[in-house]
């Protein structure tokens, strides 16, 4: 004798399992293709040089949104010092006078 339950509950947990599949891609598939979160951090990356010694110029610079900008030739110290008023801290140094800064 068969169980007239059995088709009744193979049925439900096929319904089940594809509407929970269902409801799972649809979150993962919003999610991927959300826009990117904007960064928490501003950040600024330095690079100095001096040709005499002396007088550190700003050789390149990058900043990301919302970060202040600074001048290639621009002074190296001025910049950090500008940068450092402005609630930045030094978060890396290399021995190229490379500076990371993060507020």
């Amino acid at each position: 004798m068969k169980n007239p339950k059995r088709p009744a509950t193979i049925a439900a947990l096929i319904i089940g399992l594809t509407v929970g599949f269902g409801l799972l891609f649809d979150r993962t598939t919003q999610k991927a293709m959300a826009a990117p979160e904007a960064p928490q951090n501003a950040v600024v990356v330095l690079e100095g040089f001096s040709l005499s010694g002396v007088n550190f110029q700003v050789s390149a610079s990058d900043s990301s949104a919302g970060a202040p900008t600074i001048a290639s030739g621009s002074s190296l110290a001025q910049a950090l010092a500008d940068l450092l008023a402005a609630r930045f801290r030094i978060q890396h140094i290399d021995d190229r006078l490379t500076y990371t800064l993060v507020r």
